[in-house]
């Protein structure tokens, strides 16, 4: 009867039936109007549904940083997307790491490799393009790193549980600002918030061109021969 049944199981994971995920991941940020978090853009105004909050990783070999940030996007690979409440202002996701090291998450990037061992990181944006008006926030804490999958029929692993709140002074963000540490990025109104996406100065040829159009207008204004 023993034999039977380990036979059958081995059939089972031959004949394709569906695996239990090698990790299951949970990330999120505690619910703001419980604990006063507070997850707001460069200007201090609270983030809304336009915003995406994803969990990736870089490709491997590329480190964002302020020099490649029109790279940023072309290198970045999402391994799952959280849903953001921005009544209680917070988020959450869950996916499961396969035993290939990629995730089952529908928003995963398609053709995304393996996410073993990369570097994990937090991006949250209203905007793929570096630009001015782009609200991006990216950052990690040290001890976000993908796990391992191990490969084979009805392993599972446990869970994975990674929270905003894993994140501390030594996590400096790459883009934006966390509890008062700032990485890059532009602000009007900044302080010790919870999350906050900073944005883009203007490109300086953007700035002198706008110098000069209002120059003009304001001699315009005042000599005779501009008229």
């Amino acid at each position: 009867m023993r034999s039977l049944i380990l036979s059958i199981l081995a059939f089972a994971c031959l004949a394709g039936v569906p695996r239990l995920a090698a990790q299951q991941l949970n990330w999120s940020s505690t619910v703001g109007a419980l604990d006063g978090s507070t997850i707001v853009d460069s200007t201090g105004a609270a983030l809304d549904n336009t915003f995406v909050f994803e969990l990736g990783a870089f490709l491997d070999g590329f480190t964002p940083d302020e020099s490649n940030v029109d790279d940023w996007i072309t290198n970045w690979r999402v391994f799952d997307q959280a849903a953001y409440n921005s009544g209680d202002i917070y988020f959450t996701g869950t996916a499961n790491m396969l035993d290939d090291g990629t995730s089952d998450s529908p928003y995963q990037t398609s053709g995304a490799p393996s996410f073993e061992g990369l570097q994990a990181y937090i991006w949250i944006r209203n905007s793929d393009l570096a630009e001015e008006g782009s609200e991006w926030l990216l950052t990690r804490a040290d001890s976000w790193t993908f796990p391992t999958a191990t490969p084979g029929c009805c392993d599972n692993q446990g869970v994975v549980e990674w929270s905003v709140s894993d994140l501390d002074s030594g996590d400096i963000p790459v883009w934006g600002n966390q509890g008062g540490y700032e990485g890059g990025g532009s602000y009007t109104t900044t302080g010790p918030y919870t999350l906050q996406t900073y944005t883009f100065v203007p490109e300086p040829s953007s700035l002198l061109l706008a110098a000069v159009s209002g120059l003009l207008v304001f001699r315009r204004r005042r000599d005779p021969v501009f008229r």
